[in-house]
């Protein structure tokens, strides 16, 4: 366990999900929080050289400045109700942004580049989500067939690109149940989105899709008795097909559906050992060549904690997306990225 925002006024974890039904330069782009809602904090935009990237001490401060608003305006949170720190294995973070919506809950947006070229593309994504953060005032929840029980708690996206391989994507929704009737554990559930462009439609390259694997490491907490309660898509799907992805638990309904193309998707998860994971094998010449993907999602109990004892690891969301390139001399090469998600109790 850490704690590095620790206060003996912490507002109660439950008593915010009752509340809320839920670096070369820097800037910040305003928010339209006076006809939105008083407590909303600006999008707050970094970016830096590859060279020298965005550090976890300026994420860290853009964070606190964004929190400082948050409340500034009417927001009453000691600290957020999650923090979730991307690992960039062997690329560097170059753009970065974060907001807190009207009900507390962060917005982040990690750009990660294997070269200095993409870098500069992934300055202008950053700068483009945060308008798109501005533009929506909440978790958008178009998609999701849901009972108002489960509150949204973060929304997190990343784009890990290195030319000439290509792109990896990783999107989060978590949640968590607001209502579960459980006094000594909490529910969570993560609806993730997993993205491969490969650098044949990235970059004008020969490296295209090979494999991907997202996945949902629940076993990486420090709460304790952690139990996979469920997951989807379950077992091996083959082709072209419509997958329903169904996560609620205790009557709390929650799911999705998403269109699988003409992959393979294999299912390598381990309700025993907490995590959910799945091979996504691209064995098509359209599918090796175009983005493509997955919306898979997972929900966990895990041991509650005493209200304002600290910040504890939650999970660790991973993509990692593995390219090929053909010819006389085959090869491959994968990205990898990771979100070290944490609450705050």
């Amino acid at each position: 366990m850490s704690d590095d925002s620790s206060s003996s006024n912490r507002t109660d974890r439950r008593t915010f999900l009752r509340a809320t039904g839920v670096a070369l330069g820097a800037a910040t782009i305003p928010a339209a929080a006076s006809a939105r809602g008083p407590a909303e904090s600006d999008a707050h935009v970094a970016k830096a050289d590859f060279s020298n990237g965005i550090s976890a001490d300026r994420i860290r401060e853009i964070r606190q400045s964004a929190l400082a608003e948050y409340n500034a305006r009417g927001g009453d949170l000691d600290v957020t109700p999650v923090v979730s720190d991307p690992d960039p294995e062997d690329g560097t973070v170059v753009s970065y942004a974060y907001k807190l919506d009207q009900n507390g809950v962060p917005h982040q947006y990690t750009g990660i580049a294997g070269d200095a070229g993409s870098a500069g593309r992934l300055h202008g994504k950053a700068a483009d989500r945060a308008r798109a953060f501005d533009r929506t005032s909440t978790v958008s929840t178009d998609d999701v067939t849901t009972q108002s029980s489960w509150d949204n708690i973060l929304h997190d996206e990343a784009d890990y690109c290195s030319d000439p391989y290509g792109c990896v994507t990783n999107n989060l929704d978590l949640k968590q149940l607001g209502s579960d009737g459980d006094s000594t554990q909490d529910a969570y559930a993560v609806k993730h989105f997993f993205v491969m462009e490969p650098g044949i439609q990235k970059y004008g390259s020969d490296w295209v899709n090979h494999v991907g694997e997202p996945k949902h490491d629940w076993s990486q907490n420090d709460m304790g008795n952690a139990d996979l309660n469920e997951y989807d898509p379950l077992g091996t799907h083959d082709g072209s097909q419509s997958i329903k992805v169904s996560v609620g638990t205790s009557g709390a309904d929650l799911g999705w559906s998403y269109t699988q193309p003409a992959v393979t998707t294999i299912d390598n998860s381990s309700p025993s050992g907490n995590y959910a994971t799945w091979d996504e094998e691209f064995n098509s010449d359209d599918a090796r060549q175009n983005t493509n993907g997955m919306k898979p999602g997972s929900s966990c109990w895990i041991d509650q904690e005493a209200a304002g004892s600290g910040q504890y690891d939650l999970m660790d969301l991973v993509s990692k997306g593995t390219f090929y390139q053909g010819g006389w001399t085959s090869d491959t090469y994968y990205l990898k990225h990771t979100f070290n998600v944490k609450v705050n109790y």
